[in-house]
Order: C-alpha cells, then sequence, then structure tokens
C-alpha cells in the first residue's frame, strides 16, 4: 500500500501550480465548519479560513497527519479529483494504525506514538 508521503510526492507535489498552507497546532478535536465568511477547519480553538469544502476536508487529513505546513493544489478541479482517493487511503492507514494501538490503555501515550507513526509515514 502507498504511504500518504508517497501520495503526497507522486499526485500533489508534482501537480503546479501549488500554494502552501501553515496548519494550526494539532488537538484532540479536529472538525470542518461554515460560517457566513466561508469554509473553515478547527483545531481546538484554533481555525483555518478555507476556500472550499474540499481544501478544508484536505487540509484536515494532513492536519490529523501532524503536519504543520502543507501544500495545496491551486486547481479545484484536480484538488476535488484526488480528494476521495486521498480521504480513501488516510482512513485505511487509520485503520491499520488504530488496530495496532487498540491494546495500548493509556490514552496518551497511544495518542504520542500515533502522532509518531503518522511522522514517520508522511514523509
Amino acid at each position: 500500500m502507498i504511504t500518504l508521503g508517497e501520495f503526497y510526492k507522486e499526485r500533489i507535489l508534482t501537480h503546479k501550480p501549488l500554494t502552501k498552507k501553515k496548519l494550526p497546532s494539532n488537538s484532540e478535536e479536529i472538525r470542518i465548519g461554515r460560517d457566513l465568511f466561508g469554509w473553515k477547519l478547527y483545531s481546538g480553538k484554533d481555525s483555518l479560513e478555507c476556500r472550499s469544502e474540499e481544501e478544508a476536508r484536505y487540509l484536515k487529513i494532513f492536519l490529523e497527519a501532524g503536519l504543520d505546513e502543507v501544500r495545496i493544489p491551486k486547481d479545484d478541479e484536480y484538488l476535488n479529483a484526488i480528494l476521495p482517493e486521498l480521504e480513501t487511503l488516510k482512513s485505511k492507514i487509520d485503520a491499520i494504525i488504530n488496530s495496532y494501538l487498540e491494546t495500548i490503555l493509556d490514552k496518551n501515550i497511544r495518542m504520542q506514538l500515533k502522532h509518531q507513526v503518522w511522522a514517520e509515514i508522511s514523509r
């Protein structure tokens, strides 16, 4: 199976033009919301404005993976085309990681290990 880092290098970084966004600090509560001004990605009390729901979903994947900044395709059609594949990949990786981590009872240790694993496979 392809890793998130490989997908990012092969399918995102090779597509131009790209824009770079700094992600908020990762918290346990990550969600997407909409207000009067558009879509936002929330991480705890921090938020990041997004140009569309698709961009917010894209950024959420990389925020959950522990990245602090990410490049985004400026082409909305391309972003919409790769997003389902990226979300499926993220779900499969999450399932594998969680199957190993479910035996660790301490929540803090489990979260630390999950973060370390994501950091390793996001390279």
